[in-house]
């Protein structure tokens, strides 16, 4: 029996392996879902955009102006003031800013001068980032024109803090996304054809034991899904630049309980579709919300409250958030047996709805 179990399960493995299309959308998909998402750039932070009208700036102007130009979180463009007036219409500028060309006076000062800055009222926010950005500079550049002392100094010391990425959050989600869409799509396109050609029938009439083929493709995908994990997790940290805190052995038994469920949810699949063509129908009507409501992308709790009361029982959101405490939080078993127990609980109804909808025989239209 054992013998027999291990002969499929290599066999099993060998038609997988030698499915290039299979091996495709197991491994190369996330990876090339990864590497878009990886490469938009969500951690940049967004740009100021500043317009500058001026004309011929005095020479202590001119100083104030390149000090403005230095500020990182600036992007100057210099124009006339109506073609800046108009980009901050049409909401191409943050703030636009009228300088005139003496605003730095080089002498006594008998009436100063203004320095106008015209609001983006739909960016109201960075504008006045750039409003406090650009009267700290003007009451630098005074400073320096009195040639006043400085009264204190800034002690800036660096800390060593865990600054983690967008490419540490969405890691542990595209590795729960590929657990998820390979054990789902993989186990039902493949019974549901063996089902419609018969061949299932067929397995019936041999000495070997129904519940020894599936357990042959069980342990197989249970297989793939360790090994696709290690190979992300791989490209995510040497290609990405992704950090993994927590201990990868901790992630076994995640991967391996997600497989489960997620198998749970393909075989029961199976048994509802009667045809290959309905498999995707019913498949993605199933998987899709969850690809975006199940903590893979974004963080579920920048969603309304009464959607985050719905996405907290999803299976993918349990799965995802095991990984992503281990692998950027280093937690241990304490932080994620919540996780784990409850895709224990999924992996039950799931099971126990695949074998309500599950046989070996072929469906009759």
């Amino acid at each position: 029996m054992a013998n027999t179990l291990a002969t499929l399960t290599s066999s099993s493995i060998k038609m997988f392996v030698r499915n290039r299309q299979a091996v495709f959308f197991t491994l190369f998909v996330p990876i090339v879902i990864m590497t878009i998402f990886g490469l938009i750039g969500f951690d940049t932070e967004p740009k100021i955009k500043v317009g500058l009208v001026v004309d011929s700036p005095t020479p202590a102007t001119a100083e104030f102006l390149t000090q403005l130009k230095k500020v990182p979180a600036f992007d100057i463009t210099t124009g006339p003031e109506a073609t800046e007036r108009n980009a901050l219409d049409d909401g191409d500028r943050t703030v636009v800013l009228l300088v005139p060309d003496d605003l730095i006076p080089t002498g006594p000062v008998q009436n100063p001068r203004s320095l106008t800055v015209l609001q983006n009222t739909g960016q109201l926010q960075q504008a006045q980032t750039a409003s406090s950005v650009l009267q700290q500079i003007l009451d630098q550049t005074i400073l320096a024109v009195a040639q006043a002392p400085p009264l204190f100094r800034l002690d800036v010391q660096a800390v060593n803090s865990r600054n983690l990425k967008y490419i540490d959050f969405l890691l542990p989600g595209i590795v729960a996304l590929a657990v998820m869409q390979m054990a789902v799509f993989s186990v039902s396109f493949l019974f549901v054809d063996y089902k419609e050609r018969g061949i299932l029938k067929r397995l019936v009439a041999t000495p070997m034991k129904p519940y020894q083929f599936v357990s042959a493709n069980v342990i197989t995908r249970l297989i793939v899904a360790v090994v696709q994990a290690a190979i992300l997790i791989a490209v995510g940290v040497f290609a990405f630049k992704a950090h993994v805190i927590g201990s990868l052995w901790l992630l076994l038994p995640a991967v391996i309980l997600g497989g489960i469920m997620f198998l749970g949810l393909g075989f029961a699949i199976s048994g509802l579709a009667k045809t290959v063509d309905a498999v995707p129908a019913i498949a993605n009507l199933i998987v899709f919300p969850m690809l975006f409501l199940g903590g893979t992308f974004f963080p579920t709790d920048t969603m309304p409250g009464w959607l985050q009361n719905i996405v907290q029982y999803l299976p993918l959101t349990y799965l995802s958030h095991s990984l992503r405490e281990v692998m950027t939080q280093g937690s241990g078993w304490a932080a994620i047996q919540h996780d784990l127990l409850w895709m224990g609980l999924w992996s039950i109804v799931l099971v126990f709805l695949a074998n309500l909808t599950f046989g070996f025989e072929e469906k009759r239209v």
